[in-house]
């Protein structure tokens, strides 16, 4: 029996883009009308009659996870792989990070960009049913008459425990997904910059194994930030208008500073397979020397990355729909890259990825 024959179907990557045109217009026309799901629709026809004409193939790990299951045949014919290092092995610059970045990423896009494409989809399935169930849970008499009294907000335990229901079904949806999208990052990026070959099944089945952890890592850095801003709320409401600015000046601070000392505790908890007490000490002791540098990369990240995002999807979210899933694959490789070149800053890593680099892919 040859492998036509035990093909169920054989998926092209037009087929793909065909179908998710198909439910954007489902989408357009029983959930949001209107002409932002329409165009949706059209590019991705467009992108499949493109891929058709040009008999595009799919990536040679995309096409083994779907010849495995029988859901496509082996047809991939290797191009011109690029062979040169996606960084340079010693301290680089900050344009170098970013393009080693865009390397990356290019290099690997069904993994940096695509599984989190399907996770970010995931998690705003999730998001919009709770948001669903929330707003008929509100609507109903029994629950309005239990948050207001005649117009007026109640702050009692009812609203409260509502509330906090609301939260804790907001961070079951997005913690575990941030935590899967950061180790498959971390993973995914230091696979290439030692010239390892990517495979994205093999990468998430190996991110899934380390999701907890830095779901764990996440929520105690999370709750830091919180209790910070917890403090800053008590300060407008205490009444105490002589300590407000001070206290809303050392907490913002603070919470800065902070999140720059502890930023690369996700990346130390995966690659130094530390705990998560040690993994904060280890990213303090890393990010110290170099806390300006670091600010510098977070204000290049915000003002030109995220920023845009941010005024292009309020324009349409179409773009959004788009853009996102590139800017997740973008920042998902910058920590570890940021923590190679603090290494190479502070000992001798950049010869040991050099070294991997070579015996993995036998050029220096």
């Amino acid at each position: 029996m040859n492998e036509r024959e035990t093909v169920r179907f054989d998926l092209r990557p037009h087929h793909a883009m065909l179908g998710l045109a198909g439910l954007w217009i489902v989408l357009a026309v029983v959930t949001w009308p209107g002409t932002a799901c329409w165009v949706t629709a059209a590019l991705y026809v467009w992108a499949g009659w493109y891929a058709r004409g040009r008999r595009t193939c799919w990536p040679a790990d995309v096409e083994e996870f779907l010849a495995k299951r029988g859901w496509a045949l082996r047809r991939y014919v290797p191009g011109a792989v690029d062979c040169n290092p996606p960084i340079p092995f010693r301290p680089f610059t900050i344009p170098e990070l970013f393009s080693g970045a865009f390397k990356i990423m290019q290099r690997n896009w069904p993994t940096m960009i695509g599984v989190p494409s399907a996770i970010l989809t995931g998690i705003a399935v999730l998001l919009s049913a709770g948001v669903y169930l929330a707003v008929q849970i509100i609507s109903s008499p029994q629950i309005g008459n239990l948050i207001l009294a005649d117009g007026v907000l109640r702050f009692d335990v009812g609203p409260l425990m509502l509330a906090l229901a609301m939260l804790l079904m907001f961070c079951a949806a997005v913690l575990p997904g941030d935590g899967l999208l950061i180790s498959l990052g971390v993973h995914a990026t230091a696979k290439a910059v030692r010239g390892e070959p990517i495979r994205f099944d093999e990468v998430l089945h190996r991110a899934k194994q380390r999701k907890l952890d830095v779901c764990r890592l996440a929520s105690l850095y999370y709750l830091a930030g919180v209790g910070l801003g917890l403090i800053q709320v008590g300060a407008v409401f205490s009444g105490f208008y002589a300590a407000l600015v001070p206290t809303m000046l050392l907490c913002g601070i603070a919470s800065l500073v902070m999140g720059l000392l502890l930023s690369m505790s996700p990346v130390v908890l995966i690659v130094e397979d530390r705990g998560i007490a040690d993994s904060f000490r280890r990213s303090i002791e890393l990010c110290k020397p170099a806390l300006g540098r670091i600010f510098v990369i977070n204000l290049v990240v915000w003002m030109g990355f995220v920023a845009p995002l941010v005024m292009l999807s309020t324009i349409t979210w179409v773009a959004g729909v788009f853009a996102c899933p590139v800017a997740f694959g973008l920042l998902r490789c910058l920590p570890m890259l940021i923590y190679a070149d603090l290494r190479m800053r502070q000992d001798d890593y950049g010869q040991e990825l050099q070294e991997d680099w070579t015996r993995n892919t036998g050029r220096r």
